[in-house]
């Protein structure tokens, strides 16, 4: 038990972290510029209120869950950093993913992109494994 709870402490925490914060970042970027051209534009209304609409909801949710997934993985890879990835570290990234996922979810009331539905992290988890399978030892 020892063991693990060093293993655990030893993961790079701070760097992370620190992707994370810069993928919900990019996403909270999106969701503004999102929410102006809803306010600007009558075509994007329609647009998000037919994409929006039940059967295509889950799916928007879904993708928009594979693609948080993926990009951290990818601002991982493309920063240059000290984390090392294999399947304990991605474990983690998820783990810090849905943390810092139900800070947002409090901090940005209008969420368009993210909810913390169970397709939302089903999402999530399969563009963290899909993209990071390269990693998996």
């Amino acid at each position: 038990m020892n063991k693990f709870i060093q293993r655990f402490k030893n993961l790079p925490w701070i760097p992370l972290l620190q992707n994370v914060a810069l993928t919900y970042l990019i996403v909270a970027i999106a969701e503004i510029l999102m929410i102006w051209g809803i306010t600007q534009s009558l075509a994007l209304r329609k647009m998000i209120q037919i994409l929006y609409a039940p059967p295509l909801d889950l799916l928007i949710l879904f993708g928009v869950g594979v693609g948080v997934g993926a990009l951290v993985i990818y601002l991982i890879e493309i920063r240059p950093s000290k984390v090392f990835l294999n399947t304990t570290c991605l474990w983690v990234l998820f783990l810090c993913l849905l943390i810092t996922l139900f800070i947002y979810k409090s901090s940005f009331p209008p969420i368009l992109l993210l909810s913390t539905s169970q397709t939302t992290i089903m999402g999530i988890l399969i563009g963290l494994f899909w993209k990071g399978r390269n990693y998996w030892r």
